[in-house]
């Protein structure tokens, strides 16, 4: 199997078996304005080539975690069906896109998406939630009446 796509993003379509994958808004980093922060509607979108002997039913698993391992929403599980590659063709694709509604960001981190599939990691995606660094600059801390050079 080979990823030949791999998103987080606000809204993704598929249509068929490989058909389009439509992915709007990709994203890896939020600054939200304070946390815990609530990222109303997300989606993880993946499009992967197999070939005729991968064909058949797979296992697949998506968790998103924080650095330390620990997941931040209950892993999502399901058996998809790899459709029998075309006769005249060497591959086929599947498209998966798993919509996400209302994900719940405790704290500032870098959290990580894995999808697995059989039991083996396949694919890993970035997703930092950090505070804004911008923020910070634009409300430098106070000197308590100090001068500095």
């Amino acid at each position: 199997m080979n990823i030949e796509i791999a998103a987080i993003c606000d809204a993704a379509t598929a249509n068929g078996v490989g058909g389009r994958l439509n992915i709007l808004g990709a994203f890896d980093r939020a600054f939200p304005p304070q946390f815990p922060f609530v990222i109303p509607q997300c989606a993880a979108a993946f499009r992967i080539r197999y070939l005729r002997t991968e064909a058949g039913t797979h296992k697949l698993a998506l968790s998103i975690e924080d650095v330390c391992g620990h997941p931040i929403v209950p892993v999502m599980e399901s058996n998809i069906p790899f459709e029998p590659v075309a006769t005249g063709l060497d591959t086929a694709a599947i498209n998966l896109v798993l919509n996400m509604q209302r994900l719940q960001i405790a704290r500032p981190d870098k959290y990580i998406v894995r999808l697995h599939i059989d039991d083996e990691e396949i694919a890993t995606l970035p997703l930092y939630i950090l505070e804004d660094p911008r923020a910070k600059q634009a409300n430098p801390p106070a000197n308590n009446g100090e001068i500095r050079n």
